[in-house]
């Protein structure tokens, strides 16, 4: 079998060519190089906080003052 090239692939845009070329002009390259820089400084999202050690949260109930709690009413 003889192989055949590799198919080429197309940038697929959802506007007009005379559109993007517009806004690709208009960019302005000390501004895309100031975002980048703040973008890479921001946390990604859903970055958990980092708790200090020991530190219990003020509504979160332990299971057993949960347990004790329940006796005291007389339920368990």
């Amino acid at each position: 079998m003889t192989a055949r090239p590799p198919k080429e692939v197309f940038l697929g845009l959802d506007m007009p060519f005379g559109e993007a070329l517009e806004r690709y002009i208009g960019v302005n390259p000390k501004e895309l190089e100031a975002n980048i820089a703040k973008d890479k400084s921001k946390k990604p999202p859903g970055a958990k906080k980092k708790k200090a050690p020991g530190a219990k949260a003020k509504n979160v109930i332990s299971l057993k003052e949960r347990k004790t709690a329940l006796r005291r009413r007389g339920r368990a």
